[in-house]
């Protein structure tokens, strides 16, 4: 498995340069795009995690490595949720605009409006009548309200010139329910799970066998805040032996004396120090944080990577468990696993 970072800013892109307010924000070192990773797997399958800013060079690099320029090419996009910094970079996306390519979107459905017991009955009944070849159970394609009538709600025609309808590459989107597994094809699947951010935000857990018999697995769990305990148990499980774990880390620790980034409660984000008790607390073998604050600098995320580094020690001991290594997301990266 193949990892390329593409995006790591939360909210808004935040490029390197001077203000008409004269303040400076330097964020070359780390990048200033919108959350976007991009996954190859060891059978060749392709896959993108998020869609924001930084799918537009990512769509540069796939065409210039003679892939998607309409040749039958199979790509799976997957959004956390549809807050613009996680899909503003799809009507930038340039290989969904050839025709012949063969990208499938994938979100979560959202149901409104109805009686609380709607999502076990929708299971149940998925699961009766899922009969199509290749689809799993809680697999949709929603009308109305769906994810493919979100992103057409972005470019329509007064917000954007081109209509999703122009995305002649992309040939289907799918709705799931979150907590199923949504992907299962070769030595690869993907399970997901539900996390707290307003509106719900979707993590991904991708499970790949190796020929030897071993697997790895690596985590996107973007956009969620921990409850008031500063964990979620749900999120521990689903982390827990992953070998890397892609995780939101916008605001200082509650309680930081760092206090031009402090924790913002109810706004969904998290921070470096929880990610640490949850990673460790899960076994994992390497946490990277991601998600950055737009008005912090590479400088401040240069400091916050060696208190993240003291305190995954620090935890590891508190808790009487291996430290798990600490890494900062960097646009342009590569990693294995």
């Amino acid at each position: 498995m193949k990892i390329g970072i593409a995006g790591v800013r939360g909210s808004i892109p935040t490029p390197t340069g001077n203000t008409l307010f004269e303040r400076r924000v330097e964020t070359s070192k780390y990048g200033g795009n919108t959350t976007c990773v991009y996954v190859e797997a060891d059978d060749g399958s392709q896959h993108i995690l998020d869609a924001g800013t930084g799918i537009r060079d990512l769509g540069v690099y796939l065409a210039s490595q003679g892939g998607f320029n309409g040749q039958g090419r199979e790509l799976n996009l997957y959004i956390t949720h549809t807050h613009w910094d996680h899909i503003q970079g799809i009507p930038f996306f340039g290989p969904a605009y050839v025709p012949g390519n063969k990208i499938t979107v994938f979100g979560e459905a959202k149901v409104r409006g109805v009686h609380d017991g709607v999502k076990l009955s929708l299971e149940a009944a998925i699961r009766e009548h899922s009969d199509q070849p290749g689809y799993f159970p809680g697999l949709l394609c929603v009308e109305g309200e769906g994810l493919q009538k979100v992103l057409q709600n972005q470019q329509s025609f007064r917000n954007f010139p081109a209509p999703l309808e122009a995305l002649r590459g992309v040939q289907q989107y799918n709705d799931f329910i979150a907590g199923m597994k949504i992907y299962e094809k070769g030595n690869l699947s993907i399970d997901t799970l539900a996390l707290n951010h307003p509106g719900n935000s979707i993590a991904y857990r991708l499970t790949e066998k190796k020929n030897d018999g071993s697997k790895k697995m690596m985590v996107f769990s973007t956009d969620f805040e921990p409850d008031e305990n500063g964990f979620d148990e749900k999120v521990i499980e689903f982390w827990r032996g992953a070998n890397l774990v892609v995780a939101d880390a916008q605001y200082e620790p509650r309680g930081s004396p760092y206090t031009e980034n402090k924790f913002m409660p109810t706004w969904g984000h998290s921070d470096y120090y929880t990610d640490l008790m949850m990673a460790t607390m899960a076994g994992v073998d390497t946490l990277m944080l991601t998600h950055y604050e737009p008005k912090m600098s590479d400088m401040y995320y240069d400091g916050l990577f060696e208190r993240a580094k003291t305190a995954a020690v620090e935890i590891a001991g508190k808790l009487g468990k291996r430290a798990v290594n600490v890494e900062m997301a960097r646009e342009g990266e590569w990693h294995r696993l």
